[in-house]
């Protein structure tokens, strides 16, 4: 299975203050109260999206882990590539992550794929 990974405009090699601001910049929306929570690892970065307690949830209490579908994405340190993941925990992510690069099959797109709505009504 190829993996495919999409270009950002990143300082490379990247360092976990440029991994913090990629995750901030492609993976984050205006207004989102998502938290990127990174953590790095040889060839690069897991990225999981924290989401906010629901109301009434005491927000001292330990985070919801990643919603069910969610995904984690892996910033790639040499390239600042983002490739996305199943919400699987980040150390197998990590482990995934660098089997794919070892066997070559890490594909560094030339651009992100375009938003579908964008090609309506042409």
């Amino acid at each position: 299975m190829d993996i495919h990974a999409y270009p950002t405009e990143a300082t490379i090699p990247v360092n976990l203050t440029e991994a913090q601001r990629i995750a901030d910049h492609y993976l984050s929306t205006d207004g989102d109260t998502i938290i990127n929570l990174l953590t790095e690892f040889d060839a690069g970065f897991t990225v999981v999206a924290i989401f906010p307690p629901p109301p009434g949830v005491d927000p001292h209490v330990r985070p919801l882990p990643p919603p069910i579908g969610g995904s984690v994405c892996v910033i790639d340190k040499p390239t600042g590539a983002i490739s996305y993941w199943p919400t699987y925990p980040t150390d197998m992510v990590a482990a995934q992550y660098t089997q794919i690069l070892q066997s070559g099959r890490l594909i560094i797109e030339d651009s992100w794929p375009e938003d579908e709505d964008s090609t309506e009504g042409e």
